[in-house]
């Protein structure tokens, strides 16, 4: 049942990502096209600024998902085995954490801008839809850590793949 809501949810953000990126970059385009002839959308740099903060933060995720967040890898290569899945085990909850404080004050500060129904300069849209970007991209790269720490801990006390390959 979870792996089945996990793909979907993949690949709802992979859609979401691609087509807010054409989205983006059409929205760009016709804001070149009308500078040309003399004219200018008011809105069109904020509203592809307020989607690219949103790409931003939900790249986050599919980042982690597909392994491609960057790496401290020199200190794995002095340590092996065991300690080196300890190190691992320690970072991916020091990165929970960091998730979990993420969307903490990113619900607060997102409350805050509810609650004073700040508006957008262009768009006069609620600004708290932009500000919901980071608790909630938050709140999915926390969860994909806490998959990721659950792997881990299962298979902590597996042989090592190098372990194996020497025999």
């Amino acid at each position: 049942m979870m792996q089945k809501f996990v793909k979907v949810y993949d690949e709802w953000e992979a859609k979401v990502l691609v087509g807010s990126l054409v989205f983006t970059v059409l929205l760009i385009f016709s804001q070149i096209i009308a500078r040309t002839f003399g004219s200018s959308l008011s809105w069109s740099e904020e509203l592809a600024r307020y989607i690219f903060i949103w790409q931003i933060w939900l790249g986050m995720s599919i980042g982690l998902k597909d392994n491609k967040h960057i790496h401290v890898e020199m200190l794995y290569q002095f340590i092996k085995g065991r300690p080196a899945r300890v190190m691992k085990i320690i970072v991916t909850i020091l990165c929970i954490v960091l998730c979990g404080v993420l969307v903490y004050y990113g619900g607060i500060y997102t409350q805050n801008a509810l609650k004073r129904g700040t508006l957008s300069a262009a768009l006069r849209m609620p600004l708290w839809w932009v500000y919901l970007a980071l608790p909630f991209s938050s709140l999915i790269t926390g969860l994909r850590y806490a998959c990721q720490l659950w792997t881990q801990l299962k298979n902590f006390g597996a042989p090592d793949a190098e372990a194996i390959q020497a025999h």
